[in-house]
């Protein structure tokens, strides 16, 4: 059945075709203008910023200037397209006589350039905390390179739902590594994330930075400070104690002397005054000649001397760690 009215197209609905169907609907538009960041994207509509999901925001507040009659309105909008001067959409309009006819429409854009707040902030490099991230010999290592991706990729995530949540600076000095933090509440959730990965300790402090609307504004440091010794490291606290184990929150020590082992947390650690003895550990691969269920029969990999040591070994090869001429197994 052909069209009612055009005779032309197959009719749709009430005898009439889509086209003639739509020509029912009479909508006008009104101009609109939103403000858009150069740098990030962010688009700024009725004075509030928008930094995810631009383009949603984008078609709400155009769906806001058609202009209708009184017993219509816009039930969806089926498809639109963005240009620098127009945004054309296809809208269902719900008629209270034809039903849900569908209607395209244009809505002149006028798109104004300016930086958001957040990109002002981070071009500022403004910042609200700083991570200071240090080991414990105040030397520059391969950990902190780690800890600082670590950071970053924790950054890139949190900034993903919150755009302030930004690192507005890096600073990379001789003895370790500055972080500069858009906000304040990021720095307490990195110093969880450390303690997840790295033995490790903690220390804020806060200085005045000024003050907004009557109240003092504060910026904090986190000292965080990371043991780089390894396995095999020989450190003193009464006696000499050579690292048997690292993990994060706890550290087992061979007493060199006795020859137990203890166990003992990162704050216990850094309570205590342990001095280093030896940092990078002499380690010595051993190939197992025999072993008993009480000595094993040891031969140096480099040298080809023979040792015997008093305790049953099962693997085929075996790394020990010497110390004031003694190897250790660990």
């Amino acid at each position: 059945m052909k069209c009612i009215l055009c005779g032309k197209n197959e009719a749709f609905k009430f005898g009439l075709c889509e086209s003639c169907l739509s020509d029912k609907i009479h909508l006008k538009s009104e101009n609109m203008d939103f403000t858009i960041c150069p740098k990030c994207g962010a688009v700024r509509l009725n004075k509030k910023w928008h930094y995810d999901d631009t383009e949603k925001f984008i078609v709400k507040n155009a769906v806001s200037h058609i202009i209708l009659d009184k017993s219509d309105k816009i039930s969806s909008v089926r498809s639109y397209k963005i240009d620098e001067n127009q945004i054309f959409m296809e809208v269902a309009v719900d008629d209270r006589n034809l039903g849900e006819v569908n209607k395209e429409i244009a809505i002149n854009l006028k798109i104004n350039k300016e930086s958001c707040p957040v990109c002002n902030k981070v071009t500022g490099s403004y910042y609200e905390a700083v991570i200071q991230l240090r080991t414990l010999t105040t030397e520059y290592g391969k950990i902190l390179e780690d800890a600082k991706e670590t950071i970053v990729k924790f950054m890139k995530n949190l900034n993903k739902n919150d755009p302030n949540s930004f690192i507005s600076r890096i600073d990379t000095l001789k003895e370790g590594l500055d972080i500069y933090l858009g906000k304040k509440e990021d720095a307490v959730k990195i110093d969880k994330l450390m303690e997840l990965d790295y033995f490790c300790n903690m220390k804020i402090t806060k200085s005045l930075a000024g003050r907004k609307d009557s109240k003092d504004l504060f910026r904090y440091t986190h000292l965080i400070r990371i043991l780089d010794l390894v396995k095999g490291s020989v450190i003193y606290y009464r006696r000499y104690y050579m690292i048997k184990n690292i993990r994060p929150n706890t550290m087992e020590l061979l007493d060199i002397l006795k020859g137990s082992t203890i166990t003992i947390s990162s704050k216990e650690f850094f309570r205590g005054t342990f001095r280093i003895v030896i940092k990078e550990p002499e380690v010595t691969k051993f190939i197992v000649l025999s072993s008993t269920d009480e000595e094993t029969q040891l031969m140096n990999s480099k040298t080809f001397d023979i040792i015997t040591y008093r305790k049953p070994f099962h693997e085929k090869e075996i790394n020990l760690y010497r110390y004031d001429g003694v190897f250790y197994p660990l």
